[in-house]
Order: C-alpha cells, then structure tokens, then sequence
C-alpha cells in the first residue's frame, strides 16, 4: 500500500490496524509514545506491538510503563509478527533487509511529518529545514541553529542529531522552525514513498563513500540522500559533489540555491554562494551582492566554512533582516566531539574528533593542522571503507599513529609501508592515551579522530569521546 493511499487527509483514518515498532532506542521509545498517545485518531482496533532483539520483554515493559501496548517480542525476527494490515515503525539504526514484511515500512520522520499534515491543524506555517551529506550534519545544525536564535527565530533541531522529533510535538507553535538531521539510514525508507509533507528546505552538504557496510552500494547511498531534494520545496546543493552526482540532479525541478568554494561561475542556480579572498580576508558572497568576511569564526577547517556557507544560504531563505553575521560568528563555540579542544599540556593540544566516524571526516580533521605535526589516534569499526584516501595526508601531516579497535590490523596493513612515521597498536583508550602523551613534543597535536565507527567498543561516538577527554584530564603534569 502507497502512502498517500495510507494518509490522504486529516479527516481519514489509517486502513492498518496493526503497528509494529521494531527497535527500542531514543526513536523506537518516542513512536511509542506517540502512537499510544494518537492511538484512537489512527483507529480504535489498533494494535501496537514492539520487537527488540536484545532487550528482554520485562525490560520492553519497563520502558514503555504506563502505554497501552499490546504485544512484546524479543530474540529472533519472525515474519509472524507482521500481522494483515500492519505496517513497521523501523529504528534508524536497524537494518531494514532484517525486515521482510508485507507491509508498509516507516520510521519516526515519516510519523512526525505525517502529524503536521494530518492532526496538527495548528501548525500550518511551521517550517521545517532537513540537513543531509556524508560529513558535516551535525555541526550544520548547530550552527543553522545558531544562526536562527540570533535572528530571533524559534528553532529546534531533532533526528539524527540524538532526539525525536515526535518529542517536540506538544511544545511547537506556529511560525517555529524545526531543523532535521537526516542520515541515509533515515532517509533511504524514503526513496520509493514520498514524504507526508514537503520539507520547506532541503540541504545536501557532501557524498563520499560511507556506510557501505549496511548500503548495497554508493547508488542506493546517493539515492537515499538524494531523496531529500525530490520532497523539499526549496534546495541547497553543495555543487561541488562531483559532475557525475550532479548530472543526477538534472531530472529534478530545484527551487534551487547552491554553494561552492570556487564553481559560482559553473552555477546556474537561483542564489549561489561563493568563497573569495580579498586584501587578506576571506569573504562569503552570493551573486546578488550579499557578503560577509569570516574572520570572527572559531571553528577550525576550510570544510566548517562550507557549513557555514550553507547555513546562510538557509536563513537568507527566510527572507528576514539580520546583519550580525560576525557577531554571530565569534559566539559560536562549536559542538562536542567535533574537533573539540580538550586542553593544552605542555605546549601540547589536545582535540577530541570522535564523531569522525569515516575517511573523509579524518581527512578534514586532518587538514585543520596542515602547519603542525600530529600525534593521530584512530580505528574502531571501518565499516567497508577504503582508508587509502587518507595515506597522503598521514605521510604528509602525521608524527605517530596509534590505533585501537577492532580493525586496527586493517589500519595497519593500509599505512605499514609509510617510512618516518611510528605505528602502534594499543588494547584501550586509556593506553593510546598514554602513549601519544610519551610521543607528543611541543608545539603538536594529539588527535582523537577515528575514520571508524565506535560500536566496537563503546556503545556510540559520544562514549568514546568523553572516555578520550576524561582520560586527558586525568594527565598529571
């Protein structure tokens, strides 16, 4: 059954009467929530069941106390919990080929643009921006965010940004704005349905190979975030993809703005943003003759000044009058795990990079200390990634290099043939700690930044970030 045979209006119910929620983290829970709460406006038979693998039926129980659930499984997927008539609320970290069912297959996005078109009639001019690419979300949507509060706008973000949007339902008002982060896992359930309703903007940032590991290969990984643009009613496209990625974009009608660190002659786009040099300052630029020097911002790296570049091109969307670009700019702090100044030892800096999950990731943390030697400590799960990319960049900026995770051997294999540089592989965090202290000299750089995913070890990129910062601030001098 298509979706827009499931929601046509607000006045119509749901024809399923089943739900399944499969998986119960932070989203799993808040579909939860939300579907107990608007159970009745879905139907008054409605069944709600919730799957997960590795949480017993009295821990399901417990965290869901208080909701009017159905049934709980645990172990083993059987398509038997596919009842007739149901369709599958799917967490975005569960692979949804360990999902075969006859139904329709959604997840908590889908539940929360569908509120906004069908049941919250008091919402109408709510807008809602979605941020996508490979590198670069999150920071983007802290600092969009940013930007939207010293505008004076109501702004909240949510996704893949670590809370559900369905959680903000009962605090929206109109005129708010809601900020999505939107990885592929999120996104790729969307590249056969349309959205409930059309995001009011949609931002692609990068494409580089990631996440192949769960993506049966890089077309379905640019298709799922590619599907953004084809349900958003505005755009804005880094053109610098690559020619091959945006030939795909041709067979889609773009309200389109896009930016660039050097193509705004090449665009053929509504507004395009630019990055120039002039008398020893660099300049953000449009062709409408808007511009503004970025000499007040404090996040490091020539790729946080392309988020940047797309967060302004999203708030010039709105139209407003705001003119404290720089001001702006030096209050902003950056985010946690993303190139995060720790401390300094002993002339010695120390940054945490956790969310550095893949190559190209490492690659810009990297290129933040082109003047400095680096003391780099990565590995954890590769995720089926080549790490070739960055052997230039280790030859080239790279004092030591400590690894520490599961596919710390495939690390080794890719870079043992660098000369100059020391390679270890170490059992813990607390050790590689230990040992790029031991190494780092004066005036160098101590880097957590793993190219790798951290479930090998840790249960997320935030735990392995904090366990890196809290064992630096444990170093006695």
């Amino acid at each position: 059954m298509k979706s827009d045979e499931l929601f046509v209006d607000r006045n119509k119910k749901s024809p399923f009467k089943n739900i399944l929620i499969v998986g119960l983290g932070k989203s799993g829970i808040s579909s939860a929530q939300y579907l107990a709460k608007f159970k009745n406006f879905f139907g008054n038979k409605i069944s709600i069941s919730i799957y997960d693998k590795f949480k017993s039926i009295d821990k399901q129980k417990s965290l869901l106390k208080g909701l009017e659930i159905d049934n709980f499984h645990t172990g083993i997927f059987e398509a038997s919990m596919c009842k007739q008539n149901s369709f599958i609320v799917l967490s975005p970290g569960i692979n949804p080929n360990e999902v075969i069912c006859d139904g329709m297959v959604v997840n908590d996005i889908f539940l929360f643009l569908d509120y906004l078109k069908r049941i919250s009639s008091h919402l109408t001019q709510i807008k809602i921006v979605g941020i996508t690419g490979t590198n670069g979300k999150t920071t983007t949507c802290y600092f969009l965010e940013h930007l939207m509060k010293s505008a004076d706008l109501a702004v909240y973000t949510a996704g893949n940004i670590g809370n559900s949007p369905l959680d903000l339902i009962d605090n929206l008002k109109e005129k708010d704005t809601v900020i999505l982060e939107l990885s592929s896992f999120q996104l790729r359930l969307f590249i056969d349905i349309p959205f409930p309703r059309k995001l009011d903007i949609g931002i692609l940032l990068n494409i580089t190979p990631d996440h192949l590991d769960i993506h049966k290969n890089m077309n379905e990984y640019f298709n799922s975030k590619k599907a953004l643009l084809y349900n958003s009613e505005r755009t804005i496209v880094n053109i610098d993809l690559g020619e091959d990625f945006v030939e795909e974009f041709n067979d889609i009608t773009l309200n389109c703005n896009s930016y660039s660190p050097d193509n705004l002659k090449k665009s053929n786009s509504l507004v395009s943003y630019d990055l120039i040099n002039e008398n020893d300052e660099k300049y953000i630029q449009d062709n409408q003759g808007f511009s503004v020097p970025i000499s007040k911002l404090k996040i490091p790296g020539e790729h946080n000044v392309f988020n940047v570049m797309a967060s302004i091109a999203a708030l010039r969307c709105y139209e407003i009058k705001f003119n404290d670009y720089e001001k702006a700019f030096s209050s902003f702090q950056g985010i946690a795990h993303r190139m995060e100044w720790i401390k300094n030892i002993n002339d010695v800096d120390y940054f945490n990079d956790s969310k550095g999950t893949n190559v190209a990731s490492t690659y810009a943390a990297l290129a933040c200390f082109d003047d400095k030697r680096i003391i780099l400590i990565a590995g954890g799960d590769v995720k089926n990634q080549n790490l070739l990319p960055l052997k230039g960049s280790i030859k080239n900026n790279v004092k030591a290099l400590i690894l520490i995770g599961r596919d710390a051997h495939i690390f080794m294999e890719n870079f043992k043939d660098i000369d100059c540089i020391e390679i270890v592989i170490c059992e813990s965090m607390k050790e590689a700690v230990t040992k790029a202290y031991r190494l780092a000299n004066q005036g160098e750089v101590v880097l957590l930044s793993p190219a790798s995913a951290s479930l090998d070890m840790y249960s997320n990129y935030i735990e392995r970030g904090n366990h890196f910062k809290e064992i630096v601030n444990q170093i006695i001098l």
